[in-house]
């Protein structure tokens, strides 16, 4: 909220938000997760408020809200949903996709990627537990923004959406309240950075990162 104050209406051409969806954290209850024992000063558990949303509506002039099925009290209906398709078994304990609801001028479209358990359509950072691939974020960049565009995100977690703008050349704006989160997400994309900026030294970014 601090973040968004700072802009004038309509600065912002596309926003891309994920923020908590309110239903828990089952890596609380799994202890194989290698969240088990994370500790965070900030509760996740909460969904935002009317507030925040006035506040996102005015700063940005579209919107991409994952999650948006959580909010419906605070969004208009809408046919422009996105669903993210993650490949799993219908036998699955957790949920087979996510939705996004959008204020785009489109009609439901499905994205594909695989983001369970081994089986994944990139490398996990294991920042965050409910970290997105960039290749989600590349995909909604292509479909629903052009090269240059200012885009939004109040929630960074791993940092993906940051890669995913670096790869295609748009401006992002980004806060994470989470210290912990925010200097792990620096770190991996100052790695993924240099890493594209000196390919010879690829091997070495994380150290150069830190």
């Amino acid at each position: 909220m601090d973040l968004m104050a700072q802009y004038p209406d309509k600065y912002f051409n596309l926003a891309i938000v994920d923020p908590p969806y309110g239903i828990g954290q089952n890596w609380k209850k799994d202890t194989s997760s290698q969240f088990y024992k994370h500790r965070s000063k900030y509760k996740n558990d909460s969904i935002p408020q009317e507030e925040y949303f006035n506040e996102l509506f005015r700063v940005s002039d579209k919107q991409i809200i994952w999650g948006g099925n959580y909010y419906t009290r605070f969004l208009p209906p809408t046919g422009a949903w996105i669903l993210w398709d993650k490949k799993r078994s219908d036998k699955t304990f957790n949920a087979q996709g996510e939705l996004a609801w959008t204020s785009l001028s489109i009609s439901l479209k499905i994205i594909s990627l695989s983001w369970n358990g081994f089986c994944v359509c990139e490398p996990r950072s294991g920042i965050h537990p409910h970290e997105k691939p960039i290749a989600l974020y590349e995909w909604l960049l292509t479909k629903f923004a052009k090269p240059k565009m200012k885009i939004l995100d109040t929630h960074l977690g791993s940092g993906s959406i940051a890669i995913g703008c670096l790869k295609n050349n748009y401006s992002l704006v980004a806060s994470e309240i989470d210290k912990k989160y925010f200097n792990e997400a620096c770190k991996r994309i100052k790695s993924y950075y240099l890493s594209k900026l000196l390919p010879d030294t690829a091997g070495r970014a994380v150290a150069v990162g830190e």
